[in-house]
């Protein structure tokens, strides 16, 4: 269970006025870290509204460092390549990103998910979902509108998510509540969504269950795309184990594509002449001289399992 919950804190209506920042970091289910900083925002105006809910005023970050400066020394390594959570995810990924608009900083790499939509499809019988009513009915001790208190609060009802559905790991709990998790990435971002029916797996919503890969093993670094029902794992599966595995999967063909898995009905059809929208895209990119392997179902199990 790896993931880094956060929560922001700002000082008037602009979402890039970031006045503190809370996060916890959890690997293998066990808490890492702990991180809490105030934040002098550009322009150091603070709405009585907004002290009135956390507390903090302009004299209390004369001397702090503005968000800029953090990002570059210490947030950016904490939040970069990984999963991260927040409960009503919305308002704190919007601020990262409003924050880092306002010091033209490129976007990190990372997928997020937000604990609002988690708890909303585990406890159904609940009338609200705010955290204060969630901390109250979990138990969990909170000093609400602290930045650090709210981010682990927000770890703590993504635990006991995990502990409600017996999900193992975070991929498990995202299938298991049937939600999407978002994205931000150098070119934008993806919001998360609390899914209302079932949807085709997508690579998007998966992530590396490890950072640490055998660079040795065939499939690191390579592209797959799968067409067809596989018999022998559903295909979320097997784009699961190429990602641990430091491959990358897509729901398309591109000329990044390096593997065409087929599952053993379309492999005979195939056989037979007839092919998929996503074969004939590789067979015109072959010819065009792109070196992409179009590979049976067997062939992938083999090398995924090492034989």
């Amino acid at each position: 269970m790896n993931f880094v919950a956060i929560d922001f804190e700002t000082a008037n209506t602009s979402r890039s006025s970031v006045c503190s920042i809370g996060l916890v970091e959890y690997a293998d289910g066990e808490l890492v870290d702990e991180y809490y900083k105030l934040v002098k925002p550009r322009r150091n105006f603070f709405n009585g509204i907004n002290t009135s809910i956390h507390g903090i005023t302009e004299e209390d970050v004369t001397n702090e460092k503005e968000f800029n400066q953090l990002w570059e020394e210490e947030l950016r390594g904490k939040l970069d390549g990984k999963l991260v959570v927040a409960h009503n995810a919305s308002f704190d990924m919007s601020v990262l990103r409003n924050v880092l608009d306002e010091y033209r900083l490129p976007y990190p790499n990372l997928t997020y998910n937000c604990t609002v939509n988690i708890a909303k499809k585990t406890w159904l019988h609940l009338g609200s979902y705010n955290l204060k009513s969630l901390s109250q009915y979990l138990n969990i001790q909170l000093d609400h509108h602290h930045a650090l208190e709210d981010a682990q609060a927000s770890a703590i009802v993504l635990l006991k998510a995990c502990e409600y559905h017996a999900a193992s790991n975070i991929n498990e709990l995202i299938d298991k509540t049937k939600t999407t998790n978002g994205a931000i990435f150098p070119s934008g971002y993806r919001p998360a969504r609390l899914d209302k029916k079932k949807r085709t797996a997508s690579a998007k919503d998966l992530i590396a269950a490890t950072t640490e890969f055998d660079q040795t093993h065939p499939f690191y670094q390579s592209t797959f795309v799968f067409t067809g029902t596989l018999e022998s794992l559903k295909r979320k599966d097997a784009m699961q184990r190429v990602l641990n595995l430091g491959g990358f999967c897509s729901n398309s063909v591109h000329t990044s594509t390096n593997y065409l898995v087929m599952g053993s009905q379309d492999y005979t059809r195939y056989k037979d002449g007839k092919k998929s929208s996503k074969l004939k895209k590789v067979e015109l990119l072959i010819e065009q001289g792109y070196e992409i392997e179009i590979m049976a179902e067997d062939k992938f199990l083999t090398i995924l399992n090492g034989n």
